[in-house]
């Protein structure tokens, strides 16, 4: 897929990306751009005709905080979009397109320019100015949190300038390309709410004052958050004056919940309840690929790991996950094909890296992962294994689709292969911290992918732990390559669209071809509804308020 117009030039030409209906002409329109914007104003007159409503949601993954800046979550970032606007955007078909900012460009190789719309307000009245961005993007990095935070994003910025009202500035300590992409996943918040509050100051709403089309007022942790409609948001009416989101763990619990009435729409549907739902008159179902990708993590430390032992349940006292061959063997062991049919119902896509086919950064070099257990085997004998070891795989069990169902599929096809795999299934609040504290050999990752690129995730994932420059954030199993990060680096500081993909596409080839983490697959966002609203899965698997639409005449 292409990336926008602000990321395909060189410094001072294409890297401009010029937004709003009025300043861009139909050929400089990023991909996708312009079915966004027919569809933003169906949307507004849709919402300016709609009577009172109130919108009821069913999802499957909770935030831990309302704070945007607090932690790195798939259930934070979903959130994040219906209360707090970002200065540019993912739509949903993954293109880079404006929100706050109107415009940027490069004015030279470590300097970003950001231009700010006028008129637009926080929920409570204020006027967002350059002074709030800046805010914004020195607190990221000072929230205090004992999870992954969101500094990655900012970690290249060295110095703000506030130009005017609505201009801002970014000196960056070397070159930046992938700003405008990092900055959408940053929620702009208001100085003056924002100042001397903390996190507990957000999560009760004190401080929870957005840009964004819907007002937080309330969260009953475990159960729900409430929004109302923000009357002032730049983007129009919202068609919803309340919103209700539910946060119901189990798929069977959300689909009843559906089919009582309780909520309007549900997410995560399971693959099992698709025939269900289909038959069933009162409701629609919708499906899509996502960027979404399941895997396993190897725990590739030099130390004897926490969940392997030796057929005679003592400890190995070296980690078999350090030899390449092992991790390959485990590749080999796992028919994808067979998870995807079996278990996911044909809901899933098979791959072998982050990035799907005709996606930036994709490596059409890499050979699809194929089932071989006889090669698996081999390949254990040849690393010192012949009789295999034991192991436990640690696996959360409300984070995706099918999640334990695949942990304990995954662990009778390891068996198979003479690792005695043991599934050891738990909820995703338990699993992060035991995860952070490196308890695990081989457990499983799910992750959402934030920008139309792979550069975030080989940061956050593959990198060389290194808080200092951001990198290896989520990199549990403490993989390094040297050769990996050379390139990654220099990808990251190179501003030509074309040789920066291929640097990424090295990365990745490195990476993978050193089994450096098992790809499983992507999955699909599948959703069900009533048939008196509307909504098209978005790729990045997220639901935002806004872009849930009653049908006309209902």
């Amino acid at each position: 897929m292409a990336t926008a117009a602000a990321d395909s030039g060189p410094i001072g030409e294409d890297l401009t990306f010029r937004s709003a209906m009025h300043t861009l002409p139909d050929h400089a329109m990023v991909p996708g751009m312009r079915r966004t914007l027919l569809l933003l104003s169906s949307f507004l007159a849709l919402s300016t005709a709609a009577s009172a409503a109130e919108l009821r949601l069913g999802l499957a993954v909770e935030p831990d905080s309302i704070d945007p800046h607090y932690h790195n979550f798939g259930g934070n970032k979903g959130l994040m979009p219906n209360v707090f606007d970002a200065l540019t955007s993912i739509d949903p078909q993954d293109h880079l397109i404006p929100d706050l900012a109107l415009s940027w460009q490069l004015t030279d190789s470590t300097t970003w320019e950001f231009r700010l719309r006028e008129g637009v307000t926080f929920s409570d009245g204020t006027p967002l100015t350059a002074d709030d961005v800046a805010f914004t993007i020195d607190r990221v990095p000072t929230v205090p949190t004992t999870v992954t935070d969101m500094s990655e994003y900012v970690k290249q910025i060295a110095r703000i300038e506030v130009m005017d009202p609505h201009t801002v500035r970014f000196q960056t300590k070397g070159p930046f390309p992938l700003a405008p992409e990092y900055l959408s996943a940053i929620g702009i918040v208001s100085r003056a709410h924002g100042a001397s509050a903390s996190t507990a100051d957000y999560n009760s709403g004190k401080a929870a004052i957005g840009t964004g089309p819907f007002h937080f007022v309330s969260w009953a942790r475990g159960d729900r958050i409430t929004l109302t409609r923000n009357e002032k948001w730049w983007g129009g009416t919202p068609a919803w004056d309340n919103v209700t989101i539910r946060y119901i763990r189990n798929p069977a619990s959300r689909l009843a919940a559906l089919l009582a009435g309780d909520v309007q729409l549900i997410d995560q549907v399971s693959v099992q309840d698709i025939a269900r739902v289909k038959d069933d008159a009162r409701f629609t179902l919708a499906s899509g690929l996502s960027d979404d990708i399941v895997g396993f993590v190897f725990d590739v430390q030099e130390r004897s790991s926490p969940k392997i032992s030796g057929n005679d349940g003592a400890p190995l006292p070296v980690n078999p996950f350090r030899d390449r061959r092992v991790r390959e063997a485990v590749n080999l062991a796992i028919d994808r094909i067979a998870i995807r049919d079996r278990i996911m119902n044909g809901q899933s896509d098979p791959d072998n890296q982050y990035m799907k086919p005709g996606q930036y950064g994709y490596d059409r070099d890499l050979s699809p992962l194929h089932f071989d257990p006889q090669r698996a085997r081999q390949l254990l004998g040849e690393a010192g294994y012949p009789d295999g070891f034991r192991l436990t795989v640690s696996c959360q069990n409300d984070r995706f689709v099918n999640d334990a169902a695949i942990c304990q599929t995954l662990a009778q096809m390891l068996t198979r292969i003479g690792i005695a795999a043991t599934p050891e299934v738990m909820p995703h609040a338990v699993w992060v911290p035991r995860a952070n504290r490196h308890e695990f050999s081989l457990f499983t990752y799910f992750w959402t992918i934030d920008t139309p690129e792979p550069s975030i995730m080989l940061i956050s994932q593959l990198a060389t732990p290194d808080a200092g420059r951001g990198r290896g954030a989520f990199n549990r199993g403490v993989y390094s390559n040297p050769a990996f990060d050379a390139a990654l680096d220099q990808a990251l500081v190179t501003l030509d669209r074309e040789a920066r993909e291929a640097l990424l596409i090295k990365a990745t080839d490195i990476a993978f071809r050193d089994c450096a983490l098992t790809p499983l697959h992507h999955q699909f966002n599948i959703e069900a509804m009533t048939r008196s609203i509307r909504h098209a899965p978005r790729i990045d698997g997220h639901l935002r308020a806004v872009e849930v639409q009653p049908k006309k005449g209902e």
